[in-house]
């Protein structure tokens, strides 16, 4: 839509300010009455979109909120309140107690310490405004309604006020007495005791106003013309964070962590909040009071601000401002010039920081039937120029008692609101219509959904209802939702708004925790389906919970839940579902689905968990047995005490879907009952994979009961859903029979050197190692090795030559052991070494006849045809050859062969 303001707006910044301020329809009201409004110059406010509220900013004792208060005539100076006055002497008594707010939004009453200015009022936060005069003897009383704390007052700028650490102690009270020195606007608080900053953060503050002293003086905040005004107001700003205001105890609570979901100018949040009665031409004093944690920089929309003071002392020079920055106990006094021209239009004032939210509700648009949350929150009011007329109604009624039923409430049935409506305070004038809006005030006045009421016609109507129809309901959020009321007079003016709440069920309870067990499953047994139904977010409770297999049918169809409890609004549920039903179902994944029914008849959203169906077992990808061949004395390398089973499983579900495998076993020989075999452990220290790498230990005792020969390891594993796999076979051999030697003989080869040959049998491992001695035994595996030969497994050839003999007879011992590691018993030959005719023990073998001490003539050594060809000493010509040995010493006798070639040799006859 397209505007014109009607006020001039100054400043780049803060004309992009107004722009954005203004776009919205809500924003609109604050520029102009509706042309409607204008003949009447309504007092009422135009409504404005807000987020998502409870009601009143105080909560009194009043069930109902209390309205917020319309601008009519402009409201002059402020009243001489909070204080007895008598001549110079002012007396003034707060008492502090626990009280309550309904703040925009909240799901309930918050929690609040506060002042009141008599015992029987309720607490409000902040306290009275206390006024007094410049130079009057203040007197101030603090009673102290808290309990288990003491409490003291501080008013940080007025001098001669000694800090009290002590305060009053509960049901006690603490007297203050200053003189009011200075005028201006003061922050008064909670003082220093230990618990004082948490105090004030629960609301115990407040605002005093002293007035210049001075005879004849106009209405001036410091007694100067610049200060002067027609108009005044006080605007407190607060916070509340509700983590602190409601928890069990606000004195442990960490100010550390204050993080404020509500900020509030007087104790009430936008809409709520009370606009500034004025007119056109008029100067508006505003006395600021941060009584807040935080910084709130304030600023007027269309008008500018003159700072005539701060904290208490005038400005020597006022300076205009648009946007005023207030830290944390800073007071600021600021006179808006209103523009003459048209009355009726509102100027906005507002925190400038983006905070204007309340709880953080932000302004949406509405999409598929969900009602968009308010526009605007937090610290915001608007100046508000409507005139004071002579005669006429300018202000719309008021709506009091105002309740929704049911609450909470199904979206399946009407909602019906009920409410009272007066115009008797503003002129009497007859009430004509009243309606009620959901969440967005920003719709056009009079599209909202009527009331009904026989009274309508006359100034006060009582039991006026209106009922919200499901088609409407269903289009809502689930949860909480602001019900708008406002009712319009003859006069043509609608009165502001108020408001209750009302906890909507549109789907009904939620589902959480659901589980199935077993998951996954062969089928073989029930399964348990365990559910939590929660309603408490709308207020009702848990009355059933059903569940389905693989997809949902019709509400109430489905297998119904056990509930532990009734009437409660959390309700664990549980149910059973056969294994003859899960028997049906094919292998792979199956989707659960839960959902639970409200007291309101709602059934809520389907949660789902998926529930796998596994039948088939795992597989074994490969396995052995270490050592495979044992005598039952030698265990594996790893572990010298045990047989090692070493095994790989695998397991794929049909469909794709895999369990892990939880556990593996083994039997020796013969198959047991399922899960009586040996423990296999995961190699990683768990089983939860697909695949996984196992062992078992077989302790060697256990072998003792076995034969020797072939034996089997039969090895399965089980998965997730108590599959067994089938039994696979590792194959491992016990033999305890040592290998036999026979055929031990010894042969001379030369001086000192016997080679010894033997053969070896073993029934069953085959013989892997050998050994002998000579004399006293050194014990199995510590003699001199000796050469296995042969192709066998079970039959081998020994050989191994012994040097650096002695002549005579020598004794050798040999034994074998085979694979088993089972060493056989030694076998025993004796060899004669005899000195011999070594003198030819080479034989020319070598090739050569380097191993002669002496070599005459050309000695020439090579095969011969005499001598098979084998070598020889070769003489040819006449030349004197010869070979001559000088050893060993006194040889016995000398053994010679030699030839000749007679064709080829002449001997010349001799």
């Amino acid at each position: 839509m397209t505007m014109n303001l009607p006020v001039a707006l100054r400043g780049t910044a803060f004309a992009a300010v107004a722009t954005l301020a203004l776009a919205t329809p809500a924003a609109a009201a604050f520029a102009a009455p509706s042309a409607e409004h204008a003949p009447v110059r309504a007092a009422a406010p135009a409504v404005h979109a807000a987020p998502q509220v409870t009601v009143p900013a105080v909560h009194a004792a009043l069930p109902a909120a209390l309205p917020t208060t319309p601008a009519g005539k402009p409201q002059g100076a402020l009243q001489q309140t909070g204080c007895t006055i008598t001549g110079t002497n002012a007396v003034c008594d707060l008492w502090a107690k626990s009280g309550s707010v309904v703040l925009p939004g909240a799901a309930g009453p918050v929690t609040i310490w506060g002042f009141a200015s008599t015992p029987d009022a309720p607490a409000t936060a902040p306290g009275p405004v206390l006024v007094v005069d410049q130079g009057d003897s203040v007197t101030v009383t603090v009673h102290n309604g808290l309990q288990a704390q003491n409490l003291s007052l501080a008013l940080p700028t007025m001098s001669g006020l000694v800090p009290d650490t002590t305060g009053a102690a509960p049901g006690g009270a603490a007297t203050y007495t200053f003189t009011a020195g200075r005028p201006g606007t003061y922050l008064y608080e909670a003082g220093h005791t230990a618990n004082g900053g948490r105090q004030a953060a629960m609301g115990l503050v407040g605002a005093m106003v002293v007035r210049p002293s001075g005879v004849g003086l106009p209405q001036s905040a410091y007694g100067d013309v610049a200060s002067g005004y027609d108009d005044e107001a006080v605007m407190v700003l607060t916070e509340v964070d509700p983590a602190l205001n409601n928890s069990a105890d606000p004195l442990a609570f960490d100010l550390r962590n204050f993080a404020p979901r509500y900020r509030l100018i007087n104790g009430k949040a936008f809409p709520e909040s009370d606009p500034v009665a004025t007119d056109v031409g008029r100067k508006v004093l505003l006395r600021y009071v941060n009584a807040g944690l935080t910084a709130h920089p304030m600023t007027t929309l269309g008008v500018d601000q003159l700072v005539v003071g701060q904290d208490s002392r005038p400005t020597a020079y006022p300076e205009g401002a648009v946007t005023l920055p207030l830290a944390p106990g800073n007071t600021v006094d600021a006179v808006v010039n209103l523009p003459a021209g048209q009355d009726g239009r509102r100027f906005m004032v507002y925190e400038a920081g983006g905070q204007l939210d309340n709880a953080g509700q932000k302004y949406g648009t509405a999409t598929a039937g969900v009602s968009p949350q308010q526009a605007f929150g937090g610290m915001m009011t608007y100046l508000d120029t409507n005139p004071l007329v002579v005669s006429g109604d300018h202000v719309g009624p008021v709506a009091t008692r105002v309740v929704a039923s049911p609450d909470p409430a199904s979206a399946l049935a009407p909602v019906t609101v009920t409410a009272d409506f007066t115009d008797a305070p503003n002129g009497g004038s007859a009430i004509d219509m009243a309606e009620v809006v959901i969440d967005d005030l920003g719709v056009a006045e009079g599209t909202g959904t009527p009331f009904v009421s026989p009274s309508f016609g006359a100034p006060a109507v009582t039991g006026a209802t209106a009922t919200i129809s499901p088609v409407d309901l269903q289009k809502l959020t689930q949860g909480r939702h602001t019900l708008w009321v406002r009712a319009h007079d003859i006069a043509g003016n609608w009165g502001v708004v108020n408001s209750t709440t009302v906890n909507l069920a549109v789907t009904g309870a939620a589902t959480t925790g659901l589980s199935v067990t077993p998951n996954p499953t062969a089928g073989l047994t029930d399964l348990t389906v365990s559910a939590t139904g929660d309603d408490s977010a709308v207020g009702g409770t848990v009355t059933a919970a059903e569940c389905f297999i693989d997809s949902a049918g019709a509400n109430g169809t489905g297998q119904a839940l056990t509930l532990s409890q009734t009437g409660a609004k959390i309700v664990a549920g549980t149910g059973t579902i056969p294994a003859a039903t899960v028997a049906s179902l094919a292998e792979g994944t199956h989707p659960i689905l839960v959902h639970s029914q409200d007291s309101l008849g709602l059934w809520g959203p389907t949660v789902q968990v998926d529930l796998v169906v596994d039948r088939t077992g795992p597989t074994l990808l490969n396995g052995a047995v270490l050592p495979a061949v044992t005598n039952g004395t030698s265990g594996s390398p790893s572990d010298p005490t045990s047989l090692r089973v070493n095994a790989s499983f695998t397991d794929v579900v049909a469909g794709g879907v895999n369990s892990a495998i939880a556990g593996a076993e083994g039997f020796i020989d013969t198959a047991g009952v399922n899960g009586t075999g040996y423990t296999f452990m995961s190699l990683d220290g768990t089983f939860n994979s697909t695949t996984e790498d196992t062992y078992g230990l077989v302790p060697l005792s256990e072998l003792t009961r076995l034969g020797d020969g072939p034996h089997q390891m039969l090895v399965h594993a089980r998965d997730a859903a108590g599959n067994w796999g089938p039994l696979t076979t590792l194959a491992f051999t016990i033999d305890r029979t040592a290998p036999t030697v026979s055929a031990l003989a010894g042969t001379q080869l030369a001086a000192g050197v016997v080679a010894l040959t033997a053969n070896v049998a073993d029934n069953m491992s085959g013989v892997v190692a050998a050994e002998w001695y000579e004399g006293a035994d050194p014990g199995v595996g510590f003699a001199k090795p000796v050469t296995v030969t042969g192709t066998g497994p079970t039959t081998a050839g020994l050989s191994v030559k012994v040097s650096g003999l002695s002549t005579g007879n020598h004794t050798f011992w040999v034994r074998a052991k085979d694979a088993a590691g089972n060493w056989g018993k030694a076998v025993a030959t004796t060899v004669a070494v005899n000195p011999g005719a070594f003198i030819f023990a080479d034989n020319f073998d070598t090739g050569n006849a380097n191993a002669w001490s002496q070599r005459v003539g050309t000695v020439q050594v090579g095969p011969s045809a005499a001598f098979s060809n084998s070598p020889a000493l070769t003489v040819t010509g006449r030349t004197p050859t010869y070979v001559v040995d000088n050893g060993p010493i006194a040889e016995k006798s000398l053994h010679t062969q030699f030839g000749f070639a007679a064709d080829t040799y002449s001997t010349n006859g001799t």
